[in-house]
């Protein structure tokens, strides 16, 4: 997995490639953790690509999700491909994250 962070304005982008496992998702985590202990700035994820994440990468988001949630922050996902998505809707995932569909529709305000 590689994890690209870029800054746009006042928000965060996380631009996540292959595959968000239970060896992988810690290094996920640290990223987001680290982006939330030194900004409030809004937190954007880019799943586009990334075809497969596990129940540890799910808590990972679902981490960053109450940790934003604590300041009153926003975290969004985009670019779920069906697979990911199909999982999201399992897990029923879908009415708590705010899930996006092109990058560019999740860093609009």
């Amino acid at each position: 997995m590689k994890v690209t962070q870029e800054t746009h304005g006042a928000a965060t982008l996380f631009i996540v490639e292959g595959q968000v496992d239970m060896h992988t998702s810690p290094a996920l985590r640290q990223h987001l953790r680290e982006a939330l202990s030194n900004s409030a700035s809004p937190l954007v994820v880019d799943l586009t690509s990334v075809a497969f994440i596990d129940s540890s990468g799910l808590a990972t988001l679902i981490e960053a999700l109450q940790a934003v949630g604590k300041y009153g922050g926003k975290l969004r996902l985009c670019g779920l491909s069906p697979e990911v998505q199909k999982l999201f809707e399992l897990a029923q995932l879908t009415t708590i994250f705010d899930l996006r569909e092109t990058r560019d529709e999740a860093m609009a305000d």
